[in-house]
């Protein structure tokens, strides 16, 4: 679907029930709240599925979003989610329900009847906004204030690679609509907890560096966590780190979610190694610069290391 029928398809329809992923950030939250509330300007019912892994940063922006006990919707509509496999365990009763996914990660696993897709786009956030702004002719305060968390969060706040002209536009455009661009740089990039910045140091600690400096991997185990008494909050885009220290070109982090299982972030320069095709391997996927995956079999810090450094050599 283009945006224009994915809106067209919107406004023909009616009872709408939004999905976001599993450790949900500020694009698929932003998306889903800008989505909501335009659709509720055309005087649509629409709400988000309860997320149970938003943390307290993305929290007040979303809960006024969440859908009151028992809605089920009649439509559900999937935002930044590139496979059912990214559902939240809450939301696993939606596999194989998706009626529309306005997605932007070319790793789209095609899982819904329609798929809207622009694998160009720095977030999702930028086609929320044009469905609600060109096509549905919707935005005021609340469709805007969505719409800049997740083009910001998705770019690092416009400072990522993957930031456009069009992202700058488009992130111009929206603040026109109020003063909340404010808060939301200072919450999500100005703001960190003692907490989160002893895991940092931790991280970088423990970092272990190969092919002349140029690829670096760390790990944030469960045992770091409960050292610190960290919390999800304070662990959030902890994988943007590494990949700033000078010299390096890859940078994967491991989060170790449940005893002996890792989720892998991978932060590179695509034109030293494309990070969606790495993690490909590794059942993951997502953008050239940024992307993801779950080691599938329980195993110890070592042993993960080991496997994300022989699929990432494996690849050079």
């Amino acid at each position: 679907m283009t945006e224009a029928e994915a809106a067209r398809w919107l406004q023909e329809r009616d009872n709408f029930l939004i999905l976001t992923h599993t450790r949900p950030d500020g694009d698929t939250l932003g998306c889903a709240a800008a989505l909501c509330a335009g659709l509720k300007r055309l005087g649509k019912t629409a709400w988000v599925a309860r997320n149970e892994g938003v943390t307290s940063t993305y929290l007040d922006y979303i809960a006024p979003y969440f859908a009151p006990e028992g809605y089920t919707g009649e439509h559900m509509v999937a935002v930044d989610i590139a496979s059912e496999g990214l559902f939240p365990p809450e939301m696993a009763c939606c596999r194989g329900q998706v009626e529309l996914c306005i997605d932007h990660h070319p790793s789209n696993e095609h899982y819904a009847r329609h798929l809207c897709l622009d694998a160009g786009a720095a977030a999702c956030g930028e086609m929320i906004y044009r469905i609600c702004r060109e096509h549905l002719g919707v935005m005021d305060e609340e469709i805007a204030r969505g719409v800049y968390l997740a083009l910001s969060t998705d770019t690092g706040c416009f400072v990522y690679d993957n930031t456009t002209p069009e992202t700058h536009r488009i992130a111009a455009a929206v603040m026109e609509y109020g003063t909340f661009s404010r808060e939301i740089n200072k919450r999500c990039f100005q703001t960190k907890s003692r907490k989160r910045m002893a895991l940092e140091a931790r991280l970088l600690e423990g970092a272990q560096f190969y092919q002349g400096e140029r690829v670096v991997i760390g790990a944030n185990s469960i045992a770091t966590m409960q050292a610190l008494s960290a919390g999800e909050a304070d662990a959030e885009e902890l994988s943007s780190l590494l990949r700033q220290i000078e010299g390096v070109q890859a940078a994967a982090t491991l989060r170790e979610l449940s005893p002996g299982k890792w989720k892998l972030s991978l932060r590179t320069n695509p034109d030293y190694l494309n990070a969606s095709q790495t993690c490909a391997r590794l059942g993951g996927g997502g953008h050239a610069a940024a992307a993801g995956a779950t080691l599938k079999d329980s195993m110890d810090e070592e042993t993960a290391r080991a496997l994300v450094l022989e699929t990432i050599l494996g690849m050079l």
